[in-house]
């Protein structure tokens, strides 16, 4: 489940090159009139973003962009019911928090607003094997007409992860021999069908790997409807240790699930 940001990484010393904030609400009451409040709080905070419902086609990202979206299926825990959420992003990580705060305050006791951080940074480690394989493909960010689909998971990986030396930690998105002698996937090949079919990115946390009680990374993708059963797929395999060793490592947070729309 790494994505187009340097998911074959491994090194968390990286430079930040941009961030991210997803601002997860629920609003207190389900009224007419905390709905008007909620979207004319969003109207207001949106102000000076490029609206990345319509992203196809644009070689040259906004450097600052917001996205609306809306829950379509729950999981367990506050983000993950949260039925709306905003997706802001920046060069300049002051103004993802002053956007938070302003969201909060104009919607006021009307709703509460939780957030995720995560960072853009370069490919890592990546060889130009797996860039041809991985990244070359990979499908290109679409449109919110077609790749209506978003699915945003927190992970983080264990101190056993990070303690093994870089080149370790590589060797497991690579198909290879494991210590018993048999022959295993690895992430790459396990993950291999949403090459084409899922536009997927990897955040890293702002402020580095391994902090108490906050995600290392958040794994962040798109697709159209005809796709989410391979995503699904691609999660399972994942998730198969005898497939995908590097998941014994790996600690999920709530996955949470939407639509993207034009706005609330």
């Amino acid at each position: 489940m790494n994505g187009n940001g340097g998911g074959f990484a491994g090194n968390h010393l990286g430079v930040n090159v941009a961030y991210t904030k997803f601002l997860f609400v629920t609003p207190a009451r389900n009224n007419e009139t905390a709905r008007a409040r909620l979207r004319n709080a969003s109207g207001h905070v949106a102000r000076g973003f490029f609206n990345d419902f319509d992203a196809e086609g644009r070689e040259c990202p906004s450097h600052e962009t917001i996205q609306y979206l809306v829950r379509v299926e729950t999981g367990g825990g506050p983000c993950a019911g949260a039925p709306f959420a905003l997706q802001v992003c920046s060069k300049y990580r002051p103004r993802l928090k002053e956007t938070e705060i302003e969201l909060q305050r104009r919607v006021g006791d009307e709703a509460a607003v939780a957030s995720i951080e995560g960072a853009v940074r370069v490919p890592q480690y990546t060889s130009a094997e797996m860039y041809e394989y991985a990244f070359r493909a990979a499908r290109p960010r679409g449109s919110g007409r077609v790749q209506r689909n978003v699915i945003i998971i927190p992970i983080r990986k264990s101190d056993e992860w990070w303690d093994k030396a870089p080149l370790e930690r590589q060797t497991f998105f690579y198909p290879h021999i494991d210590a018993s002698g048999g022959r295993v996937k690895g992430h790459a090949r396990a993950a291999e069908q949403g090459i084409t079919t899922i536009f997927r990115r990897l955040y890293y946390n702002p402020d580095g790997h391994g902090r108490k009680d906050e995600w290392d990374f958040v794994t962040y993708f798109e697709c159209a409807d005809e796709h989410l059963a391979t995503f699904d797929e691609i999660c399972r395999a994942l998730r198969d240790v005898r497939q995908n060793p590097e998941w014994e490592y790996v600690t999920e947070g709530p996955e949470w699930r939407g639509r993207r729309v034009p706005k609330w």
